[in-house]
């Protein structure tokens, strides 16, 4: 009996796996492909966003801005590439312009920090290769990007050494609730555990109907 399966081992499920394997737990991870991050992770764009694109007041929005602040000091501690390159977003147009407006009152809002509204020749006068065309720019300082593959697999490799297990070309085929928890069906046998956690990436929706309704 396990006290706590994922279900994914991409970047979600591995850093599930990471914080839950700081406890004294029994943990395993459970990951239909032949490796780690590949999923969804693998086919990202690296960007770790600074926080000005969700609506305030959203969950999405307070853990986008405490996110880009813990992926920062895990990268560190794992020794994950992370270039904190800034993030620039431009206007060509009046109408550009009043959305850049919008998405700085929703940072300011959501908390992000040292964001700023620059005109086309500050903005040109950071990046000297951009267009004559640029009216203003949304300048993010904490935007950054990430090697998310190793990302994945450094938290990965650390929930492992912790005690957590991970048991890849396992796919999951059903959910049945007990009176303990959960029997997971899969690919290579039967596992019983107290929680589950869905981290199926774009097979989320999939796993979630073993287990209740669509």
């Amino acid at each position: 009996m396990y006290d706590v399966l994922i279900i994914g081992c991409g970047i979600t499920g591995a850093a599930a796996a990471f914080q839950l394997s700081r406890y004294q737990l029994k943990i395993a991870v459970l990951e239909r492909e032949n490796d780690v991050a590949d999923g969804t992770t693998k086919a990202n764009s690296a960007i770790l966003h600074a926080g000005y694109d969700p609506e305030p007041g959203t969950l999405m929005a307070r853990l986008n801005v405490r996110g880009a602040e813990l992926a920062k000091e895990l990268c560190a501690k794992l020794d994950v590439p992370y270039r904190p390159c800034g993030s620039l977003v431009l206007a060509f147009s009046p109408e550009d312009d009043a959305t850049l407006h919008t998405l700085f009152q929703r940072g300011q809002a959501n908390g992000v920090p040292q964001l700023r509204l620059l005109t086309g020749d500050e903005a040109r006068a950071m990046d000297p290769n951009l267009s004559d065309r640029v009216t203003s720019a949304l300048y993010a300082p904490t935007a950054a990007i990430c090697s998310p593959w190793e990302y994945c697999l450094a938290l990965a490799e650390t929930a492992v050494v912790n005690g957590a297990e991970l048991h890849l070309d396992t796919a999951v085929t059903g959910l049945e609730a007990t009176e303990e928890g959960w029997l997971v069906h899969t690919s290579k046998g039967d596992f019983r555990s107290r929680y589950v956690i869905n981290a199926a990436g774009v097979w989320a929706q999939a796993v979630h109907e073993m287990a209740a309704p669509p």
